[in-house]
């Protein structure tokens, strides 16, 4: 499975989604040893662990809230490529 950079926030969290599959997307939220992964469409965290449960909710919320731009990037091979010409 490819993974694309995203973004990253202010404190620190990496985030990244796959590529396009059959099932989905999955978005990944990183920092250090915590990790947490949600599934797209489906909008449903698929793994938490070391976030509290109120974080892993704002990331899932941020992946559904974006998850048009999601599609879209992962679809094309990620933010990079996203204003190629």
């Amino acid at each position: 499975m490819k993974v694309y950079d995203y973004y990253e926030t202010g404190d620190g969290v990496k985030v990244t989604h796959s590529e396009l599959t059959a099932s989905g997307v999955r978005v990944f939220f990183d920092r250090g040893n915590q990790h947490c992964e949600v599934a797209l469409p489906q909008g449903v965290i698929v793994r938490n662990d070391g976030f509290s449960d109120a974080q892993a909710s704002a990331f899932l919320l941020s992946a559904v809230r974006g998850r048009k731009a999601i599609f879209d990037y992962a679809s094309n091979g990620g933010v990079a490529h996203a204003w190629a010409v």
